[in-house]
């Protein structure tokens, strides 16, 4: 009983936010290379890995433990991309290794229309970061493990979480926001993302939460809609 309460209270919150502050997508457009392939080679195999099977929906409970677990990993930045098996063999990552473990888990257990983005987590930021957009029946689901303990819903903010490119598969995206990535992104060689260079959290996953909406509890079917849908 007080577990469905809690799944309509959030479902109470989720209708609340996008009639009053708006919910957001993320708009791609699919492109045939980006500055960032010839780094990303090395993880390609993570990335067109087929997706796995659950016989149950993908709830956000359990994505959730994966991101408080993963956002309780300490930082360390390494130049290149870490394959998931070498994330969970060092028990240290940074935000591209921590945001593809969490992309291979996810595919793992049946979830779709799941792409790894990297941008800027604000616009004042010198540094690109990594994270993971889920595209679900509630809205565009923004995982950031480097930094969040929960899923969150994406809102309207345009200075904070700025993509400037998606991979989901063998597919690749450039932002919409063309004009800013051409001014950051000057090189076909950029460095890989590396922000969110913290050693260990300071608060307990408990108290500290992101300033979106949240998703506490409650699940989705992770196949609900296609894969190539633009966003």
């Amino acid at each position: 009983m007080i577990s469905l309460l809690k799944k309509d209270f959030w479902f109470l919150i989720v209708f609340l936010g996008s009639t009053s502050i708006g919910l957001a997508r993320s708009a791609f457009l699919e492109v045939d290379s980006t500055p960032y392939d010839r780094q990303m080679a090395r993880i390609q195999p993570t990335l067109m890995a087929p997706g796995g099977y659950s016989f149950e929906r993908l709830s956000f409970t359990l994505v959730n433990e994966w991101m408080i677990e993963l956002r309780a990993m300490p930082y360390r930045y390494s130049r290149e991309w870490r394959t998931p098996l070498e994330v969970e063999a060092a028990r240290v990552a940074d935000c591209k290794g921590k945001a593809l473990a969490l992309y291979d888990r996810m595919q793992l257990n049946g979830a779709a229309n799941v792409r790894v983005v990297i941008g800027k987590r604000r616009t004042s930021d010198s540094l690109t970061h990594a994270w993971l957009e889920w595209e679900t029946e509630m809205g565009t689901v923004l995982l950031d493990p480097t930094f969040n303990w929960t899923a969150a819903l994406r809102t309207q903010d345009t200075r904070s979480y700025i993509p400037f490119y998606g991979f989901e598969g063998a597919h690749k995206f450039q932002a919409a926001t063309s004009l800013l990535v051409n001014r950051t992104i000057e090189t076909r060689s950029p460095a890989a993302p590396a922000h969110g260079a913290i050693s260990r959290p300071t608060r307990s996953p408990l108290r500290e939460r992101s300033n979106a909406w949240l998703f506490d509890e409650g699940s989705l079917n992770p196949r609900s809609f296609s894969n190539r849908t633009p966003l």
